[in-house]
């Protein structure tokens, strides 16, 4: 030990622990660094231990308590291990359920009346669609493919009424290999539409009577575009109704229907103070009597079946905000036949809590969230239809007459209808295939889901064999023989749609697993298998958080301060 003296004059001494000032050595005032490592890990054991003991979590006691042997506590160790794990694949498959399954469909709590709903569309096709006194189908078709080299070719103007026809005509004569040659000899555009309503047969010919809540209906069919054709559709939406403004092309018109809807929508139905007499029209009760009845008729002359295999006439039942497709849906009503049709609404709801849901997880969507570009209201045939359209003008580079198309859009020629039709069954093998590999039963290409509020009509259907043209003939042949005449020169069937019950169940939507019943039953599994609670996740978070940090003040706040005091020997007094 060395004695030194610093600037001021004061003698300290130098010791091997360091400089001190005084007569003789003193201990460091701070700690070394072990030191505080080993008051850490003290803490930390005291603060575990005091979690064990007083922590609500079923075992833990067991596993902090310096009183069992190791060997218990590894035993209460895995035990508390293998309940984790257990609650962990519980609340896995809770979770999968919650997650994929969180909706139940259940009937609604009450019943609807027939008159809360509208009555359906009815879309009537003739099979006879073109008037012989404008064209023989058989004889333009023979002389355009001219067998035998012995027929007169055809005019242009004969020639473009033919190809016109063609297109409603069915698929034979777009899959045989050597027609579509044919008919792509002719280069310049065939106006289709124009064509077709030129020679088909109009509402006049086709509805011989019809009658509706006690008054006549025939004026209240109107013409509809169709793949088909030219078909007649009793209250459907007008044009305003059903297509957005500004997205289709003004070529030509797909309904004729002027009357717009009143007071009414899909989703919230008919306002309670609107009157029975709004569009569209609703049934004032059930049964035959209340019911939509029509006598249907198609003149011999016309009935022809080479451009088409069935006869008579094709009716579409229908929501009237859906756009009719003849292809997928229809009765086929014979001559000489009475058919009635009793209709059973199929409604679905959707409750209000699932309005939070993504649409993928409830399967439907509502209007406002599925956005079509040429339908203004969402349903699934009509989002189909577009992507039918879409999809066809993607793979031929048109589309047919009857699809909505914008301005612009290039019609398919009869050449390419063959196209058109590959082009739907394509899609339709694209999204069974996406559906298989998915395991989705309404996932498709589309992605056209249903509609979380919809109306479907499912319908009886009876019908008998009457000899109509017999019993008009004894009830007006008499009176007006001109008439008798006249009816002999056509075919006749009856029609009748009406509700079968006056009022149905409708189906609803409704929440089977929603966050409180998933928290619940994660509750319940916890508290089973390990006795946690709400309590206990507070108390685990109060020794994680708060219970460190006010040790650590608690630490900081009691800790002195010390001052170093120089001394000198002689002059310490």
């Amino acid at each position: 030990m060395q004695n030194r003296k610093d600037p001021d004059g004061c003698t300290y001494k130098q010791c091997s622990v360091g400089l001190l000032r005084g007569p003789r050595c003193r201990r460091p005032i701070h700690k070394s660094e072990s030191n505080k490592r080993t008051k850490i890990r003290t803490n930390v054991n005291r603060l575990v231990e005091e979690y064990c003991s007083h922590s609500t979590i079923h075992g833990m006691s067991y596993i902090g308590s310096k009183r069992r042997s190791l060997l218990e506590r590894l035993w209460w160790i895995s035990v508390f291990v293998l309940s984790v794990y257990g609650c962990g694949m519980l609340i896995e498959k809770i979770y999968q359920k919650w997650t994929n399954t969180p909706v139940i469909v259940s009937f609604d709590e009450r019943p609807l009346p027939v008159w809360m709903i509208p009555f359906p569309a009815v879309t009537i096709c003739p099979e006879a669609k073109i008037s012989s006194k404008h064209m023989n189908f058989t004889e333009d078709f023979y002389r355009l493919i001219n067998y035998d080299q012995s027929w007169e070719p055809l005019d242009d103007n004969r020639r473009n009424r033919l190809l016109a026809v063609l297109q409603i005509c069915d698929d034979f004569f777009h899959y045989n290999e050597n027609y579509p040659e044919l008919y792509a000899e002719t280069n310049h555009r065939v106006d289709v539409v124009g064509i077709l309503r030129h020679l088909s047969v109009n509402v006049d010919h086709t509805i011989l009577s019809c009658w509706i809540n006690g008054r006549e209906c025939n004026n209240l069919f109107t013409e509809t575009l169709t793949e088909e054709g030219i078909c007649f559709t009793f209250n459907g939406f007008s044009t305003y109704d059903m297509f957005r403004d500004g997205v289709l092309h003004n070529d030509y018109s797909y309904l004729n229907e002027p009357k717009n809807v009143t007071d009414w929508t899909v989703e919230a139905g008919y306002k309670p103070d609107e009157n029975l007499s709004s569009h569209p029209i609703r049934a004032l009760g059930s049964g035959f009597g209340a019911g939509l009845t029509m006598q249907l008729m198609a003149a011999e002359d016309n009935i022809e079946q080479h451009c088409r295999e069935q006869q008579g006439f094709k009716v579409i039942v229908h929501p009237p905000s859906e756009y009719p497709q003849v292809t997928k849906k229809f009765a086929l009503v014979t001559y000489s036949r009475d058919v009635t049709l009793a209709i059973h609404p199929v409604i679905m709801k959707t409750s209000a809590e699932l309005r939070s849901y993504h649409p993928k997880r409830r399967h439907c969507y509502f209007n406002h969230e599925r956005w079509l570009k040429f339908f203004r209201v969402y349903t699934q045939s009509n989002c189909e239809l577009e992507c039918v359209t879409n999809y066809t003008l993607k793979t031929c580079g048109c589309v047919k007459f009857s699809m909505p198309r914008s301005a612009g859009t290039r019609l398919c020629q009869t050449s390419e209808i063959g196209c058109v039709l590959q082009a739907e069954y394509k899609m339709l093998k694209h999204s069974a295939k996406r559906r298989l590999q998915k395991l989705q039963t309404y996932d498709t290409a589309c992605d056209c889901i249903p509609e979380c509020i919809s109306i479907q009509y499912d319908a009886e259907i009876t019908h008998s064999k009457c000899d109509f043209k017999k019993t008009l003939e004894l009830r007006y042949g008499p009176i007006n023989p001109p008439v008798r005449e006249a009816i002999w020169k056509k075919q006749i069937s009856k029609l009748a749609v009406y509700f079968k019950d006056v009022q149905f169940i409708a189906s609803k939507r409704t929440e089977l697993y929603g966050m409180t019943d998933f928290i619940a039953n994660c509750g319940g599994i916890l508290g089973l298998c390990l006795g946690v609670s709400l309590f206990s996740v507070v108390e685990l978070l109060y020794y994680c958080l708060v219970h460190p940090m006010l040790m650590m003040k608690k630490s900081l706040g009691g800790k002195r301060k010390v001052a170093i005091v120089r001394e000198c020997e002689g002059n310490r007094f």
